[in-house]
């Protein structure tokens, strides 16, 4: 008989950007593939196409909402056609790790544990309780970064824990050359954007955590030096109408696009000279990775999972939260650095090293094998 396999992530966005190839592993295996998720069976068509199971679970990212205890009570119906569980973001990940029964294999792959060195003692009291009492529901917990790794001793048994870098990235997707010189040019203005210009890029759902108000508030201090400097703001989320007012008041319109979401991730990388991420909370950042493998140097807060993948100095820079001034100044420093290009070389190297999907492929692959997952 097939085993059946139950991912399950609060937002549909975390599979179908990072997961698929964690799908497509247990599909090429012969595993009946199911995903649970507030996405729609429409929203979740190429899922469907590659023959995963999509259940809609009204997910809420608000703990305390009602529709989280819809989500719980439908999730039990679910799961009993499941044999393993393998659970993803926070939420959907305590509430089908309680959904859960004693024959089900549960995993936990935590992208960040929600508490964090920037959180307040409360959430952070909260969310630790929550995660020692789904550890009693876990037969393992796999972790992303390594302060994770030490936290993760005070939720479960040591023996429970597991470390993997992340999701991976696909080197073969996120790779510098995929444009020419001329068609760069194209690219750009099809964009509306000067050959001249020097390109900045943060790519983050628009939310309180991301702080693209970080960002655009160093293109105050930057543009000083550097006027020819451009912002590109990739994504959307409920705080992006309030970055563009922001974006308007100082007047910063000639030197900060809001392009939204994005399909061209690769192409816009190709184009672009500094990648910034401004978090107060990151897990493993892809879109860090992403940018690394495109050969950009990376200005990124000095937090959990930013650490692992940086070196300050080497393959861009740590900054402290909250702190537009110290990014702008550490991105003057990268223009005016006549080597450069070595950031981003130095970067590349490094993900292909230890972070690379094949790579990560193979650490849980090895999980799996010890788990028996496959007998």
């Amino acid at each position: 008989m097939r085993k059946k396999i139950l991912f399950t992530s609060t937002i549909g966005l975390t599979i179908q950007s990072f997961l698929i190839p964690h799908l497509k592993f247990f599909l090429e295996r012969g595993f009946d593939v199911g995903v649970a998720t507030n996405a729609t069976s429409d929203d979740m068509k190429d899922l469907e196409e590659l023959g995963v199971t999509v259940h809609f679970i009204p997910f809420s990212r608000k703990p305390w909402h009602f529709d989280n205890i819809r989500a719980f009570l439908q999730l039990r119906k679910c799961m009993k056609h499941y044999d393993i569980l393998h659970a993803h973001t926070p939420i959907s990940s305590f509430l089908s790790r309680m959904a859960s029964t004693r024959r089900q294999t549960t995993i936990y792959m935590s992208h960040g544990f929600h508490f964090n060195e920037n959180g307040n003692w409360l959430t952070n009291f909260i969310y630790r309780c929550a995660e020692k009492i789904a550890g009693f529901k876990t037969s393992l917990i796999i972790v992303t970064n390594t302060e994770d790794l030490v936290a993760a001793n005070e939720l479960v048994p040591r023996h429970l824990i597991r470390y993997v870098p992340g999701v991976g990235v696909d080197l073969s997707h996120y790779s510098k050359g995929q444009l020419t010189t001329d068609q760069k040019q194209q690219f750009r203005q099809s964009l509306g954007i000067g050959e001249d210009r020097t390109i900045l890029v943060h790519i983050a759902e628009f939310n309180a955590n991301k702080r693209q108000i970080d960002s655009v508030l160093s293109i105050l201090e930057l543009r000083k030096t550097h006027p020819d400097v451009l912002l590109l703001l990739i994504g959307t989320g409920e705080l992006m109408q309030d970055i563009q007012d922001v974006i308007h008041k100082e007047k910063l319109t000639e030197h900060v696009k809001c392009l939204g979401f994005r399909k061209d991730i690769p192409l816009l990388l190709e184009i672009s000279d500094i990648g910034i991420l401004l978090s107060l909370r990151e897990g493993l950042p892809r879109s860090v990775m992403e940018m690394m493998c495109m050969e950009l140097p990376v200005v990124a807060t000095d937090i959990r999972g930013n650490r692992d993948l940086l070196l300050d100095g080497i393959t861009g820079y740590l900054v402290p939260i909250k702190s537009p001034l110290v990014v702008a100044e550490r991105c003057r420093d990268l223009l005016e650095n006549d080597n450069i290009n070595e950031f981003g070389e130095q970067g590349l190297k490094r993900i292909q090293n230890h972070f690379s999907l094949e790579h990560v492929m193979d650490e849980l692959d090895k999980i799996y094998k010890e788990l028996k997952i496959y007998e």
